[in-house]
């Protein structure tokens, strides 16, 4: 009987699409962050939290209305972002984290004026955090693709006959081709001097 060759199929996930939001968001909230933290190093009292108040210290471009601890958190939440665009699944967890606390710091801050007391923010500081986690919760919710490739290694179909139990005919089976065997290396005997 002749053999023939069937290739193997596996499904592999395609590159994902979730890496490339948080790797630029990463990046622009990490130096926005270390920029603000450069510019204006002011931090409010720890004894401000939750209840106190956090004046905007220093306006950023004539726009985002900053303190310390703006720059701080801005910073934090994009070095967690390219921690995270390292894997898909790290970039999709990172992303809803991330996602998350930005949402909760503008929620509070449009509410409050400012965020528990110690990070400073206008409107907006409140909407470019507003979009970022808009952005990443959305980020988030992105499947996986998925996609069926052929794999380069080749199996043999040999067909054998079925049990008895079986229907009558021929079934097919597997087997894995290897390359040939390479022989072992002789040791060779010395001679006694």
């Amino acid at each position: 009987m002749s053999a023939t060759y069937a290739p193997e199929i596996a499904t592999e996930r395609r590159v994902s699409l979730s890496r490339g939001p948080a790797l630029v968001i990463g990046t622009i909230l990490l130096a926005a962050g270390l920029y603000f933290t450069y510019r204006q190093h002011t931090y409010p009292h720890w004894s401000n939290f939750p209840n106190g108040s956090a004046p905007v210290g220093l306006h950023v471009w004539g726009i985002f209305g900053i303190n310390g601890f703006t720059g701080l958190f801005t910073a934090v939440a994009g070095g967690l972002l390219l921690f995270g665009a390292a894997e898909h699944y790290l970039s999709k967890t990172m992303s809803l984290i991330v996602g998350a606390a930005l949402a909760a710091a503008a929620i509070i801050a449009l509410i409050g004026g400012n965020v528990l007391g110690l990070a400073a923010a206008n409107g907006w500081t409140e909407l470019a955090w507003g979009i970022a986690a808009a952005i990443l919760l959305v980020n988030a919710a992105i499947p996986a693709h998925w996609r069926t490739v052929r794999m380069a290694r080749e199996t043999r179909v040999t067909p054998v006959a079925d049990e008895p139990s079986g229907a009558p005919g021929l079934a097919a089976r597997r087997e894995p081709v290897t390359p040939p065997a390479r022989r072992a290396p002789v040791a060779r005997a010395r001679p006694d001097d």
